[in-house]
C-alpha cells in the first residue's frame, strides 16, 4: 500500500507541474478565430457541442477538439451533464466571475486572483476581438481608447474611485433601460462595456516639468 500510495503522490505532483499557468490558458484560448466564437457564446449561456456548432456554423469536429482542450487547460467549465442513448452530453459554460470588494479579494490566494483576472481578460479579450472580426469596432459610435496615467497615491485612490462610480453609473442607466423597454417592447441592445485599470508591467518613468498632455509617449484611441 506504502508503494501505490507513494506512486498516486508522484502522479498527483507531475500533473500539478505540469497544469499550464492562467496566463498560458488564457493566451491559447484566445489565439484561434473558432475558440473566439465559442467563448463569446459560452459568456452567455451554457451550450452543448452541437448547439455550439449549429451556431457558429463550425463543423461539430472542430467544435469538440477545440472544447477538449479549453476544458483540459480550464479555460471553460462543464456545468451540466446528461446521458442520452448511453452517450453524456455535456454543456459548457465560460466561468462565471463574482464581484469583490477590496477587502473581499486580499482575503483570496495570490493564485485565485490571478486566475481570476485571467478568465476576465479572456472573456472580455474574446468579446472584443469577436467584435472587431464583425466590423462593430468601425461602426462612429463606438468608443475607443486606451492610455496610461502617472499617479501619486492620492491620485490612485481617486481614480479607483472615479472607475467605481462610473460602473454603477452604467449599471443604473441599464435598469432603467430595461423598465422602458418592458413598455416599449424596443429591440434591446447589448454593448460590452470594459474598465481595466491596474499597474502597468513597464515602470513609467518619472513626469517631468511639461504636462501629461504633450507627452509624447502616450497614445489613445
Amino acid at each position: 500500500m506504502g508503494t501505490k500510495m507513494g506512486e498516486g503522490l508522484k502522479a498527483k505532483r507531475k500533473r500539478e507541474k505540469e497544469r499550464k499557468r492562467i496566463e498560458e490558458v488564457v493566451q491559447y484560448a484566445l489565439s484561434h478565430r473558432y475558440r473566439v466564437e465559442i467563448l463569446t457564446l459560452l459568456n452567455q449561456a451554457s451550450y452543448t457541442a452541437s448547439e455550439l456548432s449549429d451556431l457558429t456554423g463550425i463543423s461539430m469536429q472542430n467544435v469538440s477538439n477545440h472544447l477538449k482542450r479549453m476544458l483540459q487547460d480550464g479555460a471553460i467549465e462543464v456545468v451540466e451533464t446528461e446521458e442520452r442513448r448511453g452517450t453524456n452530453v455535456f454543456w459548457y459554460r465560460a466561468f462565471g466571475i463574482l464581484e469583490y470588494t477590496q477587502e473581499q479579494a486580499e482575503a483570496l490566494t495570490e493564485l485565485e486572483r490571478q486566475t481570476i483576472a485571467g478568465w476576465v481578460v479572456q472573456s472580455g479579450t474574446a468579446e472584443t476581438m469577436a467584435a472587431l472580426w464583425k466590423g462593430n469596432l468601425a461602426d462612429p459610435r463606438t468608443i475607443l481608447h486606451w492610455s496610461w496615467y502617472t499617479f501619486d497615491e492620492k491620485g490612485r485612490v481617486d481614480a479607483e474611485a472615479a472607475n467605481v462610480r462610473h460602473l454603477e453609473e452604467i449599471r443604473q442607466i441599464e435598469c432603467e433601460s430595461l423598465g422602458r423597454m418592458v413598455e416599449s417592447k424596443e429591440e434591446p441592445t447589448s454593448m460590452i462595456v470594459s474598465l481595466f485599470s491596474f499597474v502597468r508591467a513597464r515602470k513609467t518613468p518619472r513626469p517631468a516639468s511639461r504636462s501629461a498632455e504633450s507627452d509624447p509617449g502616450r497614445r489613445s484611441d
